[in-house]
């Protein structure tokens, strides 16, 4: 064993004397981190040349002897490594979660007379386009940092050799996604493939990034095409695996993604290893600077100094010029803007006009127990109480909330918009805008009014019509990512059109407005208020009985309930909630011995999401800890019957969930995204960041204290705050004036 400060490792296999040959070589060994900090990469040097390794591959018995039980993390590793001739130096680096590498162990080397020459430095110019990305974003998370190491960083990162790892027999299968580049969905990895044993049952195959949590993937699923390339393998017709992994914020790219087998006999075998860069399709993707000059040039001086001292082909900024140019127009569509004004909705300071006659037609992306449907139903139910004004509802897709509308006297007109959805070309959109222009009721209303994004087809086919619209904007992620998994490229320009066409877009937050400031033609941004209804709630907890509302739903009576609302989907973070009480099981246990408390996720939806979950659960014995409980109608029942209100999203722009659990007087815990922390301050809910679990945990332990000692000074915080700022008396008014000027501009 060697000690370098508070590191421990060894390097268990390594060539005779350290003198390599000329073919690859295996270097091998495990590393332990000190207290408090963990290995979130490795690598080894020869000379100048870098090359990533397979870290974090389970040691028996060492694991447990470093960290008094089986891991992770896990301390294993392993590098593949080809000196060039006339190399004299083999170095291993590492990088905690800091981010920062520190040479842990150096070593003076010999190669073999006929081993390969050192190959042809590399162009900056390749690659220039993305690394000018990456290093911007890098400076924005780490800002103390110069930009002549995060430079370094980013170089050495390109240069490194990826060290990948496919099954070997008796395993066979195949890795799917990721490939090269991972698609990353509210900080978690999308996984795909199949494996099969030749000899022995597979009980569980678990996947890695993050150092410290291991993710259980669905296996054993279906699979047909597997028998054309090994028809005698037993168990391939039910060898798919898929799932998802967590991503740590920070994590270094490119990424390694570790996939392990668990046979029956208990053994855990490493059977995939693929190094991978993330690629957000939803989410909030790492930050870039504000847009300038000045920071765009210190990145580029900094990445050609850097490849100066990282060997590569030393170019003239003319060489330079095209690749720069790209790394600029990237730059200058995704960085956020200098600081816009905010807007201001026509009503902001107007009188509110007469009660002339209004025929609207609302247009809902779905009609499912969501947020948004809640937030737009509750807008036609104000709009069709008041005098003169009429309200018909569209719907591209049915749900449970068409018999909520019905209990209201509002129908629910039935729309096909498939068309726009499954086109592939401006000319197949651009068909599918004028049929929904021709085919539905313009004519019999004087304002259409589309809810979220997904609804953009209803502006442009109305704008077709001539009839003015509202576009209502819930989602705080860009166009072009928010639609890349539902819309075809040749049909995103539309949804931008719509923002532009819209009479009026209206946002509920200022964090949802800041994402798609770009996109406000000739003032035509809107921010308003959201509202909620306060005597409502008031009235449903003056009439039902707590203990009443838990025997209604199969919940214990006497336990400890924190509860989380909202459609089961990765958007919504459960698996964050599932590991919190993962992490909080035995410190609960010990300090609350006679308390039963749980953790209830109200929203549950058939999937494959939802399966992971319950798997999760099984997995960690969090059985009769962590319940589900399916979409409802019914959900005032579950804000009053909760002990503890909790929000794990990692996107939301104004959500109804927040304002509804603060008028119900519920300590809230939620995670501090978008709008949330525009609704709600520190010292009226704990917030926490999204993802993070152990500041989850660390959040939710703080509450119980609270709850348990009767402490409801943020309760009463919350609860003023939304009465004053967010009652319905005061906001719906200004949603309706503003629907009116928009009809009479027409």
């Amino acid at each position: 064993m060697i000690e370098f400060g508070p590191w421990k490792f060894a390097v268990e296999v390594h060539p005779e004397g350290w003198s390599f040959p000329a073919t690859a070589t295996w270097v091998a060994g495990w590393i332990s981190a000190p207290q408090e900090r963990t290995v979130s990469d490795l690598r080894g040097w020869i000379d100048g040349r870098p090359a990533l390794a397979i870290w974090g591959i389970p040691k028996p018995g060492l694991d447990e002897q470093f960290i008094n039980r089986p891991g992770p993390p896990y301390t294993g590793f392993t590098l593949l490594v080809t000196p060039h001739r006339g190399a004299s130096l083999f170095r291993l680096e590492v990088l905690d979660q800091s981010g920062r590498w520190t040479e842990i162990f150096r070593q003076s080397i010999t190669t073999s007379s006929d081993a390969p020459v050192a190959p042809e430095p590399r162009r900056l110019a390749e690659d220039l386009p993305a690394l000018a990305m990456e290093l911007l974003r890098l400076k924005q998370r780490r800002q103390g940092v110069s930009w002549h190491e995060l430079a370094d960083q980013t170089i050495s990162s390109l240069l490194a050799e990826p060290l990948d790892s496919l099954p070997n027999p008796p395993f066979h299968g195949a890795l799917e996604e990721p490939r090269r580049e991972g698609w990353i969905r509210y900080g978690r990895l999308s996984i795909t493939g199949w494996l099969a044993h030749r000899t022995a049952k597979i009980r569980h195959v678990t996947a890695m990034v993050d150092p410290l949590l291991e993710n259980t993937l669905l296996y054993g699923l279906k699979r047909s095409d597997v028998n054309d390339i090994f028809g005698d393998l037993p168990g391939r017709e039910k060898s798919a695996f898929v799932g998802h992994v967590d991503l740590p914020a920070d994590t270094q790219t490119p990424c390694l993604l570790k996939i392990f087998a668990e046979l029956e006999d208990g053994t855990k075998h490493l059977v995939f290893a693929q190094r991978f860069t993330p690629k957000v399709i939803a989410g909030e993707a790492p930050p870039l600077p504000t847009f300038s000059r000045t920071t765009f040039a210190r990145a580029a001086w900094a990445l050609k100094g850097a490849a100066r001292r990282h060997g590569l082909v030393d170019e003239s900024w003319l060489a330079l010029s095209r690749p720069l140019r790209r790394a600029w127009a990237a730059f200058a569509t995704e960085a956020p803007t200098a600081a816009a004004a905010v807007p201001r909705s026509l009503t902001a300071d107007a009188p509110l006009l007469d009660a002339a006659p209004l025929r609207v037609a609302i247009v809902t992306h779905n009609l499912n127990f969501e947020g948004a449907p809640w937030f737009i139903f509750e807008l036609a139910r104000h709009f069709a109480a008041q005098p003169g004004v009429t309200v018909t509802v569209l719907s591209p897709q049915a749900g449970p909330m068409q018999r909520t509308y019905a209990e209201i006297g509002l129908d629910v007109r039935m729309v096909d918009a498939t068309a726009i959805f499954k086109a592939t070309t401006t000319s197949e959109a651009e068909t599918a805008f004028d049929s929904l222009a021709r085919d539905l009721p313009w004519t019999e209303h004087d304002l259409v009014i589309a809810n979220t994004m997904v609804s953009f087809w209803a502006v442009l086919a109305a704008q077709r019509a001539r009839k003015p619209a509202l576009l209502y904007v819930h989602e705080s992620s860009p166009v072009h990512r928010f639609f890349a998994p539902i819309l075809n490229p040749s049909v995103h320009p539309f949804v931008e059109q719509a923002f532009q066409a819209a009479a009026k877009v209206v946002f509920t937050a200022k964090s949802t407005w800041a994402v798609h400031n770009a996109l406000e033609h000739r003032g035509n941004f809107a921010l308003l208020p959201s509202w909620i209804d306060v005597g409502r709630i008031d009235r449903f907890a003056a009439a039902h009985d707590t203990v009443a509302l838990r025997l209604k739903h199969g919940l214990d009576p006497e336990a400890i309930l924190l509860v989380n609302i909202g459609s089961v989907c990765e958007r919504k973070g459960q698996h964050v909630f599932i590991q919190a009480a993962d992490l909080l099981r035995e410190e609960l246990r010990f300090t609350y011995p006679d308390r039963k408390i749980q953790f209830v996720m109200v929203g549950a939806r058939p999937g494959l999401y939802l399966q992971s979950l319950e798997e999760e659960i099984e997995r960690r014995g969090l059985n009769g800890t962590a319940l589900f409980l399916p979409e409802t109608g019914d959900i005032f029942d579950f804000y009053h019957l909760a002990d503890i209100f909790v929000c794990t999203s990692f996107e939301e722009s104004f959500p109804r969930v927040l304002l509804e659990s603060a008028a119900f007087h519920r300590p809230i815990v939620s995670s501090n995204v978008n709008g949330i922390a525009e609704m709600l301050a520190p010292n009226e809910a704990w917030l926490v960041p999204p993802g993070d679990r152990y500041q989850l945990a660390k959040a939710i332990k703080e509450g119980l204290a609270a709850l348990f000692a009767d402490d409801d000074d943020r309760i009463q915080r919350a609860r003023a705050k939304i009465e004053s700022r967010y009652h319905e008396s005061r906001s719906l008014p200004r949603h309706l004036n503003l629907a009116r000027y928009a009809a009479r501009r027409a």
